[in-house]
């Protein structure tokens, strides 16, 4: 576990307010999109020198933009890394492969907007929530029952891993999405700030 300071400016009691202690990743939420399916979603984000990012992604139906607010950040597009830094934005369009990194020595601090929203928030939520008890491993990444779990909540179409091919993996995970129901995980999604999702 990360043992992450409160931004300044932040209340740890403010509902819009999320840390992954794993991954080194604090969530400020700006607001919950009115019209997921076509509203934008904005967040701050705050990560640790040592941060775990997540494996490289694609979002299928969302375009991505980072806001460098302070430190610096590497994104890496279809394997290739840029650097940005305070003041510099750079936009993922949708399906694009895609990670990025706190590549300074210093806190980095983001403003992301995801177009459209989707279930972005409740997905972060619920990786934050995961890692708070334990049921992530030292990188953040759940275990490949949890991954099917997360999937059968929430698609493909949300986030997918960009290898091995997306074909292979509805495969390998719709099969274990029994399995992993049966055993009790779940995506255990949490009550948004607007109190619309249980």
């Amino acid at each position: 576990m990360v043992e992450l300071a409160v931004p300044d400016g932040v209340s740890s009691d403010d509902p819009t307010y999320v840390e992954n202690p794993v991954t080194g990743e604090r969530f400020r939420f700006h607001s919950s999109p009115a019209d997921p399916e076509t509203d934008p979603l904005a967040l701050d984000i705050w990560a640790t020198p040592e941060m775990s990012p997540l494996a490289e992604h694609v979002h299928a139906k969302q375009d991505e933009t980072f806001v460098v607010n302070d430190g610096t950040i590497e994104v890496r597009r279809n394997g290739v890394g840029s650097e940005y830094r305070e003041g510099e934005a750079v936009t993922i369009e949708a399906g694009t492969p895609h990670s990025w990194t706190n590549a300074g020595d210093a806190r980095l601090h983001l403003t992301v907007r995801f177009q459209p929203g989707l279930q972005t928030e409740a997905f972060l939520r619920d990786l934050a929530a995961l890692a708070r008890r334990g049921e992530v491993g030292s990188d953040g990444a759940p275990s490949l029952l949890q991954v099917a779990a997360l999937y059968d909540a929430y698609g493909y179409e949300l986030l997918h891993l960009a290898s091995p091919p997306l074909r292979l993996q509805k495969v390998v995970f719709g099969a274990l999405a029994p399995l992993a129901s049966a055993l009790g995980y779940r995506a255990n999604p949490v009550e948004a700030v607007t109190g619309h999702r249980q």
